[in-house]
């Protein structure tokens, strides 16, 4: 291609679509608005998810180019304490997730993926935030820009073995979860909400307390962190100039946030579109828009259990042989999900809306309206 490609921003989407555009030997630019990768993280732990699919998430990342050169850990046993404080210990026969660090230390995930970027010859621009682009064609991997969900939490040093704990209950994570990851002597602890954001410090210091009853732990030089996702889609294309990845876009796991496998996929789609020519809005619709169609439909029937319906439903999990399997079905498609979908689309409201601007082919790297624009719309 007579100009680069470029990438705007450096998170594993746009690192995963720059790694795999340099491999083809395609000139890339990465824009990056900070200094560093993985500066809106705070070194906190978050999981790659290995449930939704037969493939191994180490295989997965293997066939979107990404070695495991960061810290990947496997994790096959989840503590998860219901509303009424049971301890439910869950073992699974095959890796449930691997546990990666987020930031800029050596060992995060992100760090490995510039590192990767870098090696492969890939350019990054630090401190340059782009608006615009003039001419040529771009991959945007900015993040997300309105929030169906926000995290709350804390990292911390301990001295307690490593563990991954899960807190179920609508008085200390409305709609959705706690939770507790520990690896190494360090650890992150927070809480996500689907609902009643404002009320998130109320919401964290209950369920850090309720943690500290459940669990014997010592929690040293405390730092906060927190963040948000956004799980509809956007449109993932517009004038065959800009790719829309990762939370970009919308893709992100609805059910319960598991978003970075999404992110990487989105990225090496999109770079193969470019490389190949192939419809990027194709390989979205093949490799990812259904999957979560159907994460979004589980979050609202989850959202609708309640407290008695986190027992009733761990209660369920405690009999099974094999609860990989049984978490593995929620992501199949039925037409039962198909409606609840339907219904999903209108009961939620995303919120810190980005307003983005209304030009009509505009050079604007942010604004998906206009002639040219293309993709699933949530």
């Amino acid at each position: 291609m007579s100009e680069p490609i470029h990438i705007i921003g450096a998170g594993p989407a746009g690192l995963t679509a720059a790694i795999n555009l340099a491999k083809a030997n395609i000139e890339v630019v990465v824009h990056e608005q900070n200094d560093n990768v993985g500066l809106r993280f705070n070194g906190d732990f978050q999981g790659l998810e290995n449930w939704s699919t037969k493939e191994d998430t180490i295989d997965f990342l293997a066939s979107v180019g990404i070695s495991t050169v960061f810290l990947c850990k496997p994790y096959s046993e989840l503590a998860v304490f219901t509303p009424s404080g049971k301890r439910h210990l869950v073992k699974f026969q095959r890796t449930l997730f691997y546990l990666v660090e987020r930031g800029a230390n050596g060992e995060s995930l992100d760090h490995g993926l510039k590192e990767q970027a870098i090696a492969a010859g890939v350019k990054i621009v630090w401190n340059d935030k782009v608006d615009e682009v003039k001419q040529g064609k771009a991959v945007v991997a900015t993040g997300p820009k309105s929030a169906d969900a926000i995290a709350k939490g804390i990292v911390f040093s301990t001295s307690h073995e490593d563990a991954a704990i899960t807190l179920v209950d609508n008085r200390i994570a409305p709609k959705a979860y706690a939770y507790l990851l520990i690896n190494g002597g360090k650890a992150t602890f927070a809480t996500c909400l689907f609902e009643d954001f404002r009320s998130e410090r109320k919401y964290f210091e209950s369920a850090l307390n309720r943690m500290r009853k459940l669990v014997e732990i010592v929690i040293r030089e405390p730092r906060e962190f927190g963040g948000f996702v956004n799980f509809f889609f956007k449109p993932v294309t517009k004038g065959n100039r800009f790719w829309y990845v990762g939370e970009s876009a919308g893709f992100q796991d609805g059910l319960w946030g598991f978003g970075m496998r999404y992110a990487m996929m989105s990225g090496y789609l999109a770079a193969q579109s470019i490389i190949s020519g192939e419809s990027y809005e194709r390989l979205v619709q093949e490799k990812i828009e259904k999957i979560l169609e159907v994460s979004v439909a589980d979050r609202l029937i989850f959202s609708l259990l309640g407290n008695r319906g986190y027992e009733k439903a761990l209660s369920i999990v405690d009999k099974l042989e094999d609860p990989i399997e049984w978490l593995r079905k929620r992501y199949n498609p039925s037409p039962l999900k198909a409606v609840m979908f339907q219904i999903a689309k209108r009961w939620y409201h995303s919120r810190l809306i980005d307003k983005q601007c209304m030009h009509v082919d505009c050079d604007c790297v942010w604004c998906r309206h206009g002639k040219g624009a293309h993709g699933a719309q949530a």
